[in-house]
């Protein structure tokens, strides 16, 4: 019985309170009158009138809120859609397509990875946060990567594609010792394999970028699978929102400064001045021309 009292909410005792009072007062007033009399009609039409406003207006109360939670569940889920959709297919799977398109004649190796481990770093950030980079790093390629190819799903690989791979190039501008890579040396079908006379794990570049589109797919169904689950779509897009409102105060003070110089040197255009007509040998492509569009932190009100 305390149990019962304890989880009773207010409002629900104070509805029934008034319920009791409409009915033992309007049973009061009726008296012995007959039941088909019109005194006793209108308390009884009254009566339920007033019983189903008591507690329909509780549903409308739990329906309303409701409806915000599902608001903002609809406008936390349109943020990540659209940061997907304007900021990551726009710019750096575009650019992986734009690579693709010209490797014939490119035969680029490096840009693929870097492009690639951007993009894992990103997708870790958003589901885990964007601190602890190895962990994050780590946790997309096995758990979505994993499933395109199997080898992702060994920890030492995730570790050596993070350390070798993406470390590597990024801070010593080469892949670390034990690992090759080429575009158009050897087939797709051999990235991952042991060239054992040269003692080096092979690096399709190409095939790692498919492998890794792939992957973000299944990982953003998953979230549009995961629509109802309000908690653990309004983490994701926190840890959006961190990302993007990064309170970095030494470089809000150094992008300030550097702004002032080049207002100061005059180094300043408006974006309405249009972009430089000249392709370059990157971006130029022959047919289904890709149109590169400037990278750029994108601001929390555009994704809405």
């Amino acid at each position: 019985m305390n149990r019962v009292f304890k989880n009773l909410r207010w409002d629900n005792l104070f509805r029934i309170i008034l319920t009791a009072i409409v009915w033992i007062g309007g049973i009061f007033l009726v008296g012995d009158k007959h039941i088909l009399s019109g005194e006793t009609i209108t308390f009884f039409i009254v009566a339920i009138m007033l019983t189903i406003y008591f507690w329909d207006n509780g549903d409308y109360e739990a329906i309303h809120e409701n409806n915000k939670k599902q608001n903002m569940l609809d406008e936390n889920l349109k943020k990540l859609n659209n940061y997907f959709k304007d900021y990551i297919d726009k710019m750096l799977i575009r650019d992986i397509e734009l690579l693709k398109k010209n490797n014939d004649r490119l035969n680029f190796s490096y840009p693929y990875i870097l492009l690639v481990c951007s993009c894992i770093d990103l997708f870790g950030g958003i589901e885990k946060g964007f601190t602890r980079g190895g962990e994050r790093f780590k946790w997309f390629v096995i758990k979505w990567m994993g499933k395109i190819n199997t080898l992702y799903n060994e920890e030492s690989l995730a570790y050596l594609i993070y350390d070798s791979w993406r470390c590597g190039i990024s801070h010593q501008a080469t892949l670390k010792k034990g690992f090759g890579a080429s575009s158009f040396v050897y087939d797709k079908d051999k990235h991952l394999n042991y060239i054992k006379d040269k003692e080096i794990v092979y690096i399709h570049p190409i095939q790692f970028a498919d492998d890794f589109i792939e992957a973000q797919k299944l990982y953003r169904q998953y979230i549009e699978s995961s629509a109802t689950n309000s908690t653990y779509i309004e983490l994701l897009n926190s840890h959006l929102s961190d990302m993007i409102n990064e309170d970095n105060n030494k470089k809000n003070q150094a992008l300030e400064e550097f702004v002032k110089i080049l207002q100061s040197r005059n180094l300043v255009f408006d974006s309405s001045e249009g972009y430089s007509s000249e392709n370059s040998f990157i971006t130029q492509l022959p047919e289904d021309y890709i149109e590169p569009e400037p990278s750029k932190m994108p601001e929390e009100e555009d994704l809405k």
